[in-house]
């Protein structure tokens, strides 16, 4: 027996995955160019751009090294989220594991996905990284009236959307939320930005915004086959983080 205490005594207790919350409404061939009818019909999820195809979050992340699908439920009826994703990133030596929950959102309910995701910015959300992936919608319309939570912390961020620096930084510095990464070109929100972003949070943290900026740079060059100074010019340069957010 008194082998078996002390093996529980040296035993190291398991390391906390990192939590990342991600929004991805469907692209919708009513509000942008999509391409084919397939890929922007929205609530198609095994064809959507940003779902299904090849470089959608779903069918990209369920294979990518490293990555394992925990999860995969239809959301409630009459919802606008159509499903719910759970994935695991395993850690290798040095990293910790990240649990990504993503929310599939029919692209023509996208202002419910806008509303939810600043709510979850503004604190909603336990996250350690909240994460919108899709059409920035904030170019089409007016910011919604979201009020943050009585008692919660805002959370830190991540935009994958066209010029969200410009439409998306403004909003979230309002809700106290501390962008991580924001963008400042049109640009494609491709899963192959959340592995980017998935692996920069298992080595880093869910903050290190510096580290963030060149993972995502490094990825867009590689799948957009762009120089590395084309790539660099899309993401906006990390600026201190807002006073009174307390990243985990």
């Amino acid at each position: 027996m008194l082998p078996l205490v002390l093996l529980s005594l040296l035993a190291v207790p398991p390391v906390a995955a990192v939590e990342v919350e991600v929004f991805v409404p469907l692209c919708d061939n009513a509000l942008i160019e999509c391409g084919r009818a397939p890929a922007g019909a929205p609530r198609a999820l095994d064809t959507n751009l940003y779902w299904g195809a090849m470089y959608g979050a779903e069918r990209f992340l369920s294979r990518a090294p490293g990555f394992k699908v925990v999860s995969r439920e239809a959301g409630p009826v009459d919802s606008a989220v159509l499903r719910v994703l759970v994935l695991e990133r395993k850690a290798a030596k040095g990293e910790r594991p990240v649990r990504l929950r993503l929310h599939a959102y029919a692209g023509d309910r996208i202002d419910t996905a806008l509303e939810d995701f600043l709510r979850a910015a503004a604190g909603a959300s336990r996250a350690d990284l909240v994460v919108w992936a899709g059409h920035d919608r904030l170019m089409d319309r007016a910011p919604p009236q979201v009020e943050s939570p009585s008692v919660a912390t805002p959370r830190p961020v991540v935009v994958l959307a066209c010029m969200s620096e410009q439409y998306f930084g403004p909003v979230l510095r309002t809700l106290g939320a501390s962008p991580v990464a924001l963008t400042r070109t049109l640009m494609a929100p491709e899963a192959y930005l959340l592995e980017a972003m998935a692996t920069t949070v298992a080595r880093h943290g869910p903050t290190e915004a510096t580290a963030m900026r060149t993972a995502l740079v490094e990825a867009y060059a590689r799948y957009q086959r762009i120089s590395h100074r084309s790539a660099s010019s899309v993401f906006s340069t990390p600026g201190p983080p807002p006073s009174g957010v307390a990243p985990r």
